[in-house]
């Protein structure tokens, strides 16, 4: 059996330490760029982070079945320090605001881990370091469960960027979100959900590989417009109650993009679903890991509700 306090104890710090490595990497002279596709870089932080992350899961849980962006395994020395799994304890993800009492433990068998070690690598190498994140996704039977977001950059100014990691986590069976900046703290902050206004909802959508068209249908939602790089950057605008949609009209992101923001979107009384009111299916022996159906996403379901005819058909 997993234990989800076990699991965040563990997840926390491999999200922390996977963005020490992205900044290292982002300082070093030369950060290892490849094209795996058309604007679809890869570096060596992508895949150092991941390696590092999959070991130490299967440190603690060696039958996990774990699904990674990355193919290629960093084969040098990684010189971080091993997780520990009792940092947290199980009363802090025990019960819900009205003192329910939640599900603490599940099955290996029927568990997976979604890793995106590094999302928004493009941005990472046009040096748009605050759209970059870590997305840790543990689905149970094929839907999303819990999430972990580390954000390890805040913009300071145009072209300033400060390494302050900050990371997102969450269950949605507990209907909580929590936060912390580091690895020593024992008890997390927790997350507010945000408020929004109705006469001028924010939508949150890709800022690259972006045609005429698909901006112009975009706009045809008839909401303000947030435009950025990275589903975890465009996750956390939501969460954050910065922006209330997040909104992609394209194939091109995959079940480790989706999977952290699907349980965090839950958590909140959300929902994250398809163009078309799909609803994801996190299954580890599929042939291939695309999303074929775009999304629609807020913390807010009445959100979708209201938008889904709009977007129905659109993809």
């Amino acid at each position: 059996m997993l234990k989800v306090h076990e699991f965040f104890s563990v997840a926390t710090q491999l999200a922390y330490n996977a963005a020490i490595i992205i900044n290292q990497i982002r300082l070093s002279p030369d950060i290892g760029q490849k094209q795996k596709g058309i604007d679809d870089p890869v570096t060596i932080a992508d895949i150092k982070a991941q390696t590092y992350i999959v070991q130490q899961l299967h440190k603690h849980w060696p039958q996990l079945k774990i699904v990674g962006e990355e193919s290629t395994v960093y084969d040098q020395p990684i010189d971080l320090p091993d997780t520990h799994c009792n940092r947290y304890t199980e009363d802090i993800f025990s019960k819900t605001p009205n003192n329910i009492k939640v599900r603490s433990e599940y099955e290996i068998d029927d568990l997976c881990v979604w890793v995106d070690p590094l999302d928004g690598t493009l941005d990472f190498v046009l040096g748009k370091y605050d759209c970059v994140t870590t997305l840790i996704g543990l689905s149970y039977k094929k839907q999303a469960l819990i999430g972990i977001i580390s954000q390890p950059f805040i913009k300071i100014s145009e072209q300033q960027y400060e390494f302050k990691p900050k990371i997102y986590f969450g269950h949605h069976p507990q209907k909580r979100i929590f936060y912390t900046y580091d690895i020593q703290s024992l008890i997390p902050f927790e997350l507010k959900k945000a408020s929004y206004d109705p006469s001028n909802i924010i939508l949150c959508t890709q800022d690259k590989r972006l045609t005429e068209e698909k901006l112009q249908k975009i706009k045809s939602l008839g909401c303000s417009l947030l435009q950025m790089g990275g589903s975890g950057k465009k996750s956390l605008t939501v969460l954050e109650g910065k922006g209330d949609i997040f909104f992609y009209l394209g194939v091109r992101m995959c079940k480790w993009d989706i999977c952290a923001p699907d349980a965090l979107f839950q958590a909140f009384g959300g929902r994250f679903v398809g163009l078309e009111g799909q609803i994801y299916q996190y299954n580890s022996e599929d042939k291939t890991y695309d999303n074929p159906y775009g999304h629609l996403a807020s913390i807010h379901g009445e959100l979708v509700d209201k938008f889904l005819p709009k977007t129905t058909g659109m993809l």
